[in-house]
């Protein structure tokens, strides 16, 4: 393994090049035919930009994105900065310093004078000492398949765990929301071992609706519980890495996926929707229409404490009324019903 060496440099919507005038797409593509054999162009990375950044550059009307189904075709941030922040990796440090010589001589293009060498990195290692899981004191902890669990032994906080606690949960992270390190994610995991811990530790011969599922967590959690589960997700990558969790846990009899809910009429005495508010007011209706006329459970999180009044007023007069308790970490919130 050998270093890379990393240009940055800032690219306008339009350069002029060679007395033509290529847009910021092409322009890359021109960088590819004249860097990488003359000069040892190994790749270009055209920036990342988060919800919350695109946000504050105006992009966005609000700083998370929530997609009822595709990401708009038009949504594109970065092609909508005025001057893209993008860097270009070269094989050696000289060939870095002859293409920054020769792109300061283009006009528009902002070029950082600074060479960084990238030294080589064992990424899969790194990866998994990026994430060694996180323990959800008294009910859950929630780990990768490559921390290894002391069968017996009880981790500091879950002395006093009730019975049938803590669970091990494993989690691959991967494509879909849910490791367990979001807030929203843990409040809906201690809800659903509540639920269980009431009725002497098990959810067994219950019947619930993960709506949003993601990674699968929540799902695996209550199928780990004892629960046959539905799990609803519309991105097939997600679910791909649901499944595999789902395996890994021994519970892939009991988690089935969907990508569309499951046509009315079928009931779950337990639903949890772990989105965000535009989502649970879209599908309110269609959410408490899968509970049982008679008992049940509803929980909702991905909220924030000013979500916590509208989703109230939509949810409540379809359940006859009730009020939610309402829990806190953090700065998210989760209802339960």
């Amino acid at each position: 393994m050998t270093s890379t060496f990393k240009l940055r440099i800032g690219v306008p919507r339009s350069v002029d090049v060679d007395g033509r005038r290529l847009e910021r797409e092409d322009f890359y593509s021109w960088l590819w035919e004249e860097l990488q054999e003359e000069a040892g162009l190994l790749g270009v990375h055209e920036g990342t930009l988060l919800a919350e950044e695109a946000h504050e550059q105006g992009f966005e009307t609000e700083s998370f994105t929530v997609d009822a189904g595709e990401a708009p075709r038009e949504r594109d941030w970065i092609g909508s900065q005025s001057l893209a922040d993008v860097e270009l990796y070269f094989s050696a440090g000289d060939l870095a310093r002859l293409a920054s010589g020769r792109l300061a001589r283009i006009p528009g293009l902002v070029i950082h004078r600074d060479i960084e060498e990238v030294l080589p990195q064992d990424w899969d290692a790194q990866w998994k000492a990026s994430f060694q899981g996180i323990e959800l004191p008294p009910y859950w902890r929630v780990l990768p398949p490559w921390v290894e669990v002391t069968e017996g032994a009880h981790p500091q906080g879950f002395e006093h765990a009730p019975a049938g606690f803590p669970r091990v949960l494993r989690l691959n992270p991967g494509a879909g929301f849910g490791t367990g390190t979001h807030e929203t994610t843990q409040l809906c995991l201690e809800h659903l071992a509540e639920l269980a811990a009431r009725s002497g530790g098990s959810l067994q011969g219950l019947r619930a609706l993960d709506f949003g599922s993601g990674s699968g967590i929540l799902s695996i959690g209550a199928a780990l519980l004892g629960a046959q589960v539905d799990a609803v997700e519309i991105d097939p990558l997600a679910n791909e890495n649901a499944l595999e969790n789902a395996r890994m846990n021994g519970v892939e009899d009991r988690v089935h996926i969907f990508e569309r809910l499951p046509a009315p009429g079928e009931s779950y005495p337990v639903v949890v929707a772990n989105i965000l508010k535009p989502v649970l007011l879209e599908f309110a209706g269609e959410l408490v229409g899968r509970l049982p006329r008679v008992g049940g459970s509803l929980i909702l999180s991905g909220l924030v404490e000013a979500d916590v009044e509208p989703i109230t007023r939509a949810f409540s007069p379809l359940l006859g009324g009730r009020l939610p308790d309402v829990r806190a970490r953090g700065d998210w919130r989760a209802l339960r019903w």
